[in-house]
This record gives C-alpha cells, structure tokens and sequence, in this order.
C-alpha cells in the first residue's frame, strides 16, 4: 500500500471547531446482522461459528441501498456528520479490503458500500465518520489472548492495516470511531498496549491530520462516548451521546424491537446534549435490503 508523507498536525482546538457546533450526527450499524434481524451481536449472543455466520455473506445482498438517500435523511433531520461501520465485531468489512476475504466486495452485492458512502456525505457538505471494531470474535487470540498469542497478534496487525486502508483511500475523513477495544483479562492501560494504540493513532493523524478520535481504544484522544444515555464532560471537553431509537438490545436491525422512543423523547435528548455541550450521535439500523 503506498504510504503518504506526513503531514502537518493541526491543533486540537481547530480540529474540535466544526464538532463543537455540529450537535446532532447520524450513527449508521450495518452489516450481515442485519440479515437475521436479531441485531449486530448474534454471532456472538447466540454462539453461532464463525465459518457458520460466513454463510451469511452469500445472502448479502442489499438491492435498495441509496448512499444518497441515507445521506439525505441525516441532512433533512438536521444532522451534520454521520459515522457508518466500516466493520463491526463479526470482522466483516462494508470495503473492499485488501487484507480480507470477509468483505461486501465478495457477496452478491459486490461494492464497496463506504466508497459510496463517503461520496453521497460529501457531496451534501455533511462531515464523514467511520466507526472502526479493534475486536474481531473470528481470531481465536481475541478470546484467549494468552493461550493463543499468535493469532492474537495477527487480529493487531489486521487492526494497523486495515485502519490504513482506512485513511489512506477516501480522501478526508473527519472521525474515527473505535470501539471493541475490550480485552479478556486486560485493563486499563494494558488494552491500549494490547492494541498497541498509540502507534496505531499516531499513523492516523499522519495520515488525517485534521481527524477527531473517540476514546474507545484505550486512550483518551478527543471524544468521550457515553452510550445510551446523555453526560456531560467537563467544559471544553468533545463528547457526544450515542443512542439507539429502539430498545438497546441492539443498534444493527432487530426486526421486532420491542419500544421505540417518542419524538419528544428524541428531541429532549437532543436538547439535553446541546445544553451541555455535546452532540447527540442517534444510531439507524438499516434493514437487510438496504433501506
């Protein structure tokens, strides 16, 4: 993969200007979970294997996906950023990575969602995020790190390269959204040193110099992420609540989600962070067709 020179860094303060104004952002959870409809853990929750849950990639195939249409709904509800799984927990990519098999380029549907994604958000003068999983249930060293050490380090060296791929092919990028950073039987700043995340954020900023960074992968960076709920951080400090509008048992599509929050509900939220000066980051789970 070629690599860029490095950049000039810009200050945090300029980076967080736009962030701080922004307010209200749209969170998109999409992916072969979305098939089943019993949200994005399943893999997980219902112990499927994994070469089991691979299966599902020869369904993949959402016809109806408009990047342009999902873009226009986060723009007409008043949104200015969205953040999209480029992959979630089950390892596989909405991108055509060139260090994985488990990818949309080779299902039905055959595209590199994101590359379209990143289009459609730019072209409407909204802000684009990428939600990025450090985790991948595939690699038997995620779950047993010290028993299986090798694999553990290839999940890593994934992480580095696919995070690259990342921000070296879509042009600017405006948040990088980890999350997944848990690791059995580590704490604190072992899961930064696991990930080994400061040599991860630093190729980062090489590359998107002007990026904001959520604190999910062991190290503070610029963004807290409470979820589920609206917190405050302290003055100054970039922060924005992510929020399901159904029931938390899951932010991909579940199919039969039991309570749906009001509009005033929403709205109140959306006040809330405001007044607080955070955003309020209000998660869609698009349905298996794409819509």
């Amino acid at each position: 993969m070629a690599r860029k020179r490095a950049n000039k860094p810009v200050p945090q303060e300029e980076r967080m200007q736009w962030f701080h104004k922004a307010r209200f952002g749209m969170f998109i959870h999409f992916g072969l979970y979305a098939i089943p409809g019993r949200g994005e853990w399943v893999m997980y929750r219902e112990r499927i294997p994994a070469d089991e849950y691979a299966k599902l990639a020869d369904r993949f195939n959402p016809r109806r996906f408009d990047a342009d249409e999902w873009v226009s709904l986060a723009k007409d509800a008043g949104m200015k950023y969205m953040v999209v799984t480029t992959r979630h927990h089950d390892g596989f990519c909405l991108y055509d990575s060139q260090v994985s098999d488990f990818k949309s380029t080779n299902t039905p549907f055959g595209r590199d969602l994101i590359a379209e994604y990143v289009t459609a958000a730019r072209k409407a003068g909204l802000k684009v995020g990428f939600y990025y999983s450090l985790l991948d249930w595939r690699f038997r060293g995620y779950h047993e790190p010290k028993k299986y050490p090798d694999s553990a380090k290839a999940m890593v060296r994934q992480v580095h390269q696919q995070v690259e791929e990342l921000m070296s092919r879509y042009g600017r990028i405006d948040v990088l959204w980890y999350d997944g950073g848990w690791v059995p039987g580590l704490a604190g700043d072992e899961i930064a040193g696991f990930w080994q995340a400061r040599k991860l954020n630093r190729m980062v900023r090489r590359l998107q110099p002007q990026i904001l960074i959520n604190n999910r992968s062991g190290i503070q960076e610029d963004l807290d992420t409470p979820e589920q709920y609206v917190k405050a951080s302290d003055p100054g400090r970039g922060w924005e609540s992510c929020m399901t509008i159904g029931d938390s048992c899951g932010w991909g599509y579940v199919r039969h989600n039991p309570n749906w929050k009001t509009v005033p509900q929403l709205l109140q939220n959306l006040v809330t962070a405001a007044k607080g000066g955070g955003n309020y980051l209000l998660n869609v789970g698009p349905q298996p067709d794409g819509r």
